[in-house]
């Protein structure tokens, strides 16, 4: 594997560092080399190598190669939160309740966490995601998270004046589920840092962590909350190295409670410190784009195939979002690229979608019905990528175990505790879904048959172990939907013109051409009350500003900027100030 001087320099340091890689600078394959170079050299203790995804796990994974013993114990490559679970939450929680807890994704997994409050009218429910909890499982309701879908300006005006009730309510439900034994990956940070804080429980973990690792590599440094970091800053007090790798101007989650003002200042304690300023993956003008929108200190430069590329950032003016695609593709025709070599990038996934061409279907509500018809299309379209296939899949699963839990006390139950409680496995059941799902089309046919369609394949379905399902509870339970939202079944089976993501959809990938979205409506944070241009315009470090750096910086030869023409004065201003090569289109 060759590597670069600075990739080399990673590899080989000693201590603990902090590496600020930008885009592109190969920061995967020093970081690999590095882990294969240092479980060699530690024959007793582990090498743990984290990230944040199970895809970055995957490449991290794949590209150990033949060597398969540094992918066994006591070495570690996973996610930060299975790091989390095995080595700090298990242990502790075993010892706490004398049972083994069950680990569940996000708060949506478990129906109990939906909750109301007496007298809230027509306003939809409150969700456990509003809210971030202390250690000791006290509830803070954080406003910012309340979506406007909640209800109207009087509705949210309501809940605030009813946060403590709200608070109160969200703390008994944590209380109930960690008793349950359920643990959202949230929960379980919330639980490393009540035992990090006991005197008794850390003299434990010491005992355990010391023990098993040597070292731990951290991938997407920048992604860190404070309940990381109070886990790396306790890893490194026992003893243990630390290695981050990321770049700062990336952390695009602080919805996730990522920190990245926390994260810079524990990284500069740390004793070493490198940088990677090679962009291995972009052209000069993308480069240039990626520094016009940068807070921090690193200077990338084009490196590679790329370098010699010659193309300006190109900045495509549009007045309705279906006008962004067809332009798009005349642009990047001029430079030999093709639809499939492009991807529509947007903040909010509703305007990205609307400019592939893309059918929605969020206007489906809780429909059971509509969610049926939405997974067959989304299985059967090729356009449709893992994340989006295993959301719909996901979606009939549940509808199919409401269907058999009814009557049932389960409200504080994971999706698998419910699995095993009424004798169904999991996988039986996926297959189940997608079988229904791919076996009833929609298409072409009025809501009353198809909905008659879903209820019938309910009934003749053989549940072996588990109890069939009442006719009556299917009749109430998968109605037909409206004839409006209905109406949205035609827009289903659309095939999008071009790929499309959020930004954080595509967070660590990169393509040949990226066209990033700026509707008319920009966001306005409810703080500033200001808009990701007036972030960039004021040389504000904010969220919104690093999110448009994460888009243009996943592009390898073209970055077309398709922006609405109330903005286009103020972009092409920026450009201009920032020294980037660009053209009008």
């Amino acid at each position: 594997m060759n590597l670069t001087e600075d990739q080399q320099a990673l590899v080989n340091a000693k201590g603990s560092l902090f590496a600020a890689a930008c885009p592109g600078a190969g920061k995967t394959r020093a970081m690999v080399a590095r882990f294969l170079k240092r479980t060699v050299e530690e024959p007793r203790r582990g090498v743990a190598l984290i990230s944040f995804t199970n895809a970055a796990v995957d490449e991290v994974r794949g590209r150990c190669g033949s060597q398969a013993e540094a992918l066994r114990a006591p070495h570690f490559v996973g996610t930060f939160d299975t790091f989390i679970h095995r080595f700090i939450v298990t242990p502790l929680y075993v010892k706490a309740y004398n049972r083994k807890p069950n680990y569940v994704q996000a708060w949506h997994d478990v129906a109990s966490t939906s909750f109301r409050l007496p007298d809230m009218g027509r306003t939809k429910n409150l969700e456990l995601k509003w809210f971030d909890f202390d250690p000791d499982g006290r509830a803070h309701l954080n406003l910012n998270r309340v979506p406007q879908a909640f209800g109207d300006a009087g509705a949210h005006r309501m809940l605030a004046h009813r946060k403590q009730e709200a608070e109160a309510n969200a703390s008994h439900i944590f209380g109930r589920l960690l008793r349950a034994g359920t643990i959202t990956c949230e929960a379980a940070r919330v639980l490393a840092a009540f035992w990090l804080n006991s005197a008794e429980e850390r003299t434990i973990l010491e005992g355990l962590l010391r023990a098993r690792f040597a070292e731990v590599i951290v991938d997407e440094a920048q992604d860190c909350g404070r309940e990381e970091l109070g886990i790396l800053e306790f890893l490194r007090d026992c003893g243990v190295r630390v290695v981050l790798v990321g770049d700062v101007d990336q952390s695009i989650y602080e919805f996730r409670n990522a920190t990245p003002a926390a994260v810079q200042e524990f990284a500069a304690s740390l004793p070493v410190q490198l940088n990677l300023e090679d962009n291995w993956r972009s052209s000069p003008a993308i480069v240039a784009f990626n520094s016009g929108l940068r807070s921090g200190q690193l200077v990338e430069t084009a490196r590679g195939e790329h370098s010699i590329v010659q193309t300006p950032v190109h900045l495509l003016e549009f007045s309705a979002l279906d006008q962004i695609v067809p332009a798009a593709l005349e642009v990047a025709e001029q430079y030999k690229l093709a639809a499939d070599d492009l991807v529509v990038l947007s903040h909010a996934e509703a305007h990205g979608m609307k400019a592939a061409g893309a059918g929605s279907l969020e206007g489906a509500g809780s429909n059971r019905v509509l969610a049926i018809a939405n997974a067959g299309s989304k299985l059967r379209s090729r356009e449709s990528d893992t994340k989006t296939r295993k959301k719909a899949v996901d979606q009939v699963q549940r509808a199919v175990l409401k269907a058999l839990t009814v009557g049932r006390d389960i409200e504080h139950h994971s999706f698998t505790a419910i699995c095993e409680e009424i004798g169904v496995d999991p996988r039986w059941l996926e297959s189940f879904a997608v079988r229904m799902a791919l076996g009833l089309d929609a298409e072409r046919k009025a809501r009353l048959d198809f909905a008659a369609e879903v209820r019938d394949f309910l009934k003749s379905a053989n549940w072996g172990d588990a109890p069939a399902p009442a006719s009556s509870d299917l009749g109430r339970l998968f109605k037909a939907p409206s004839e409006g939202d209905w109406a949205s079944v035609a827009s289903f089976g659309s095939c999008p013109s071009m790929r499309y993501s959020t930004v954080h959809g595509v967070k660590g990938m990169e393509f040949p051409g990226v066209v990033l979205v700026l509707p008319d409506r920009l966001r306005v944070d409810r703080v500033t009350e200001r808009t990701v241009l007036d972030d960039w315009e004021g040389d504000h470090n904010t969220e919104a500003r690093r999110v448009l750096y994460v888009a243009g910086s996943r592009a390898e030869e073209l970055l077309v900027c398709a922006v609405h023409r109330k903005h286009t004065g103020r972009v092409a201003a920026l450009l201009d100030a920032k020294g980037v090569p660009y053209v009008k289109s």
